[in-house]
């Protein structure tokens, strides 16, 4: 029961940190491009799984922390809209590997950095998939590693805030 809990916790939370990052995201892209735009916030989006998981520490705990604040988000106004929710899905997924490849036995700081990372695959594909957001071969590294460096630092950030919020 408080597992559930936690998660809705987490839902309402990143909901409305997902709805604000969208401003962020725009203004932070208007003044120093998509590159810094997306070192400063992609990572914000991918924080609630490694959040959720450090937090319960059980099977899809990751996936769940990060997909139900983005299908909340999918019914707000935002210029994501629906495809919110695809990004939740595939984000979490990709974050639930990290806990998956150590048989939910670690849940620690690296653990917590790579759950954070690899939801950058699944969102520089949607990205330029839904929104043609595709740029040359050498630039689009660039932006997947941007992406991951930020999912990397948010995990670690979700791992420090879990282990505070669980003592």
């Amino acid at each position: 029961m408080m597992d559930l809990l936690i998660l809705g916790v987490i839902a309402a939370v990143f909901t409305v940190i997902f709805i604000s990052m969208w401003t962020v995201y725009y203004a932070v892209k208007a003044i120093g491009g998509p590159i810094v735009a997306r070192i400063i916030t992609y990572g914000a989006w991918f924080m609630p799984a490694p959040l959720a998981a450090s937090m319960i520490r059980k099977k899809l705990s990751a996936f769940l922390g990060e997909f139900l604040p983005a299908l909340l988000e999918s019914i707000m106004p935002t210029p994501g809209g629906l495809t919110n929710a695809l990004y939740g899905l595939c984000q979490g997924l990709m974050s639930e590997v990290a806990y998956f490849a150590t048989k939910y036995r670690r849940f620690d700081v690296v653990t917590a950095s790579i759950a954070g990372s690899l939801p950058a695959l699944a969102a520089v594909c949607l990205d330029a998939v839904l929104f043609g957001d595709i740029y040359p071969f050498d630039y689009m590294l660039q932006i997947i590693l941007a992406v991951a460096i930020s999912g990397a630092i948010y995990g670690v950030f979700a791992y420090y805030i879990a282990k505070a919020i669980r003592k």
